[in-house]
């Protein structure tokens, strides 16, 4: 099992207050408040559905065992791309967490899925009984917003423009399947 925690959440988003002006066809201070919230939900539900993060987020992802591993003998994290790792501790049966030196660990920075990777040494499995291995990352593709790829920022553009126009309804999630069909993981 897996739990998946924002510990920060990224510090601007990807669009700005005149992107949403502009792709919901409205003037400055007519709505700009629920234009931000509308885009915000938007990155958001993108997010979740790509299992990345666009903007620089800290993330703590908690789960049994070093597993499931990769033909490397490495771990696949739920979000990526991978810009840091700041910790990855081990539990024991009373939960005191310990901090695994990273000499046991190589993140593999900038991979999407976000993967660590494992390195000659054995790495110690927790004993606690669940969410015994806590790792503690940053993901996103960089802290600004010009580091996010386009077709993901016109995604959110379209996925609030449509939540904008029509009120009452959740915009379905086609609308911006033109911009993220590339993104999504391929599942066999």
């Amino acid at each position: 099992m897996s739990v998946v925690l924002i510990t920060s959440p990224p510090a601007v988003e990807p669009v700005t207050l005149s992107d949403v002006l502009s792709a919901c066809r409205q003037t400055a201070g007519v709505d700009d408040a629920r234009l931000l919230a509308l885009a915000t939900a938007a990155r958001r539900r993108i997010e979740e559905a790509l299992g990345l993060c666009m903007i620089s987020t800290g993330v703590t992802e908690r789960r049994d065992a070093w597993a499931p591993v990769d033909a490397r003998g490495g771990l696949t994290l739920a979000r990526g791309p991978l810009l840091s790792v700041e910790a990855v501790a081990t539990a024991n049966s009373l939960m005191a967490f310990q901090t695994v030196d990273p000499a046991y660990y190589n993140p593999l920075i900038g991979s999407w899925p976000a993967q660590i990777g494992p390195s000659g040494l054995s790495f110690l499995q927790p004993t606690a009984r669940g969410n015994g291995l806590r790792i503690d990352y940053h993901a996103g593709f960089g802290a600004t917003p010009d580091l996010v790829p386009a077709p993901l920022k016109e995604a959110v553009l379209a996925l609030t423009a449509y939540a904008y126009d029509r009120e009452t309804e959740e915009p379905p999630f086609s609308v911006a399947e033109p911009w993220i069909s590339a993104w999504r993981k391929a599942r066999l």
